[in-house]
């Protein structure tokens, strides 16, 4: 969590939810410092009267980004490799990453973080705003601390230029099996279902 007792906010991150650029860019540019563990979403000591966000992303391209992240990169960090049936194919981790959302309790943390969906993660927290990351720079732009200039937002996704876009691995049978994993998301932050394209991230705040 990031948080600023001179701009009054709080921003809890979002897994695979451009965490690492909002944190460079809220630290260096908008007074903002460190709060417990680099995931904390524990606002409890949070004051009512500060602006509270979060991220949100589109669940296919999300899901894409976690399986690439934690499969395809060369390490088993979170030794999904070892659990994932066929972690080499997209639609299986997909459809094991839906089954395991009945035993996610039952995972470490690291991994529990990874897997659960972005409206479990967020749970009943009242956010004052949730930034789209489709939108980041436009949604950002929005925030009551921010004004009219905005510092140029870092892209430090490190698989952003590793694979394909999301679309490439979105067969059918993937597609029903990341509306299985994630479907609380497309109805809490009203992605369609219907997959129509990696959705494009703005590159300015035009």
């Amino acid at each position: 969590m990031i948080v600023s007792s001179e701009l009054k906010y709080a921003f809890v991150s979002t897994v695979k939810g451009g965490t690492n650029s909002l944190y460079q860019i809220l630290a260096e540019h908008y007074q903002g410092e460190r709060f417990g563990d680099f995931h904390c979403n524990d606002v409890s000591d949070i004051p009512a009267d500060w602006h509270l966000f979060t991220t949100c992303r589109n669940p296919y391209s999300r899901a894409v980004s976690i399986w690439f992240s934690t499969c395809m990169r060369g390490k088993d960090r979170y030794y999904f490799r070892q659990m994932c049936p066929n972690p080499d194919s997209f639609e299986v981790f997909a459809e094991w990453a839906a089954i395991m959302q009945s035993q996610v309790h039952r995972l470490s943390e690291p991994q529990q973080q990874l897997l659960m969906t972005q409206a479990q993660r967020h749970g009943e927290i009242d956010f004052n705003s949730i930034l789209r990351v489709e939108y980041l720079l436009s949604d950002f732009a929005k925030l009551p601390f921010v004004e009219s200039t905005l510092p140029e937002f870092p892209i430090l996704n490190p698989t952003r230029n590793q694979r394909d876009s999301a679309g490439d691995y979105m067969t059918e049978r993937a597609i029903r099996a990341v509306q299985r994993w994630m479907a609380p998301d497309f109805e809490k932050y009203g992605y369609s279902l219907k997959f129509h394209g990696e959705s494009p991230i703005e590159t300015s705040a035009a």
